[in-house]
């Protein structure tokens, strides 16, 4: 995290501290070892077991933030790393459902938590600021079945 964006949220960049929680239950004798996001903030969190990070915007994700927000249940992903005895830490949070899902392709693990209320609005604002993100190659495409559309040769104006 840069110095400069410490503490307060940029047009695409916002700090946040991650804690995860350690759950250990027991189904039918055997322990089971899950983990889950226990709190996300703006402010730094007094546990040291808190994570710094910061959660940026990309220009080029804008078709996925929109796929998120318009979910019936917003999104932010925390990607971990997985280290000796089952042990967790966060790497990187995102609002892209990509992102997160190529983590998981990759082997990482993923958690997700309801986006906050905060982050939602940054993020409608980010996507206020930039504009939808219409795919280049979507417009190129025609409807099947619709005839192209008549070229001039002759240089006169229709």
């Amino acid at each position: 995290m840069t110095t400069a964006t410490q503490g307060k949220p940029s047009l695409n960049a916002w700090p946040l501290w991650v804690l995860l929680e350690k759950k250990i239950t027991l189904s039918r004798g055997w322990e089971s070892i899950s983990w889950q996001v226990a709190e996300i903030s703006q402010q730094p969190l007094d546990n040291p077991e808190a994570t710094a990070l910061e959660l940026q915007l990309f220009r080029d994700e804008r078709s996925a933030y929109r796929f998120n927000l318009s979910s019936q249940a917003p999104k932010v992903f925390v990607i971990c790393r997985e280290l000796d005895d089952q042990v967790w830490v966060p790497h990187k949070v995102t609002v892209c459902q990509d992102v997160a899902a190529d983590s998981m392709d990759a082997g990482q693990p993923v958690l997700d938590i309801p986006m906050p209320t905060a982050i939602h609005a940054w993020l409608e604002a980010f996507m206020a600021h930039h504009g939808e993100w219409v795919d280049p190659r979507e417009a190129n495409r025609r409807l099947r079945g619709q005839p192209k559309p008549e070229k001039n040769t002759t240089g006169a104006k229709p």
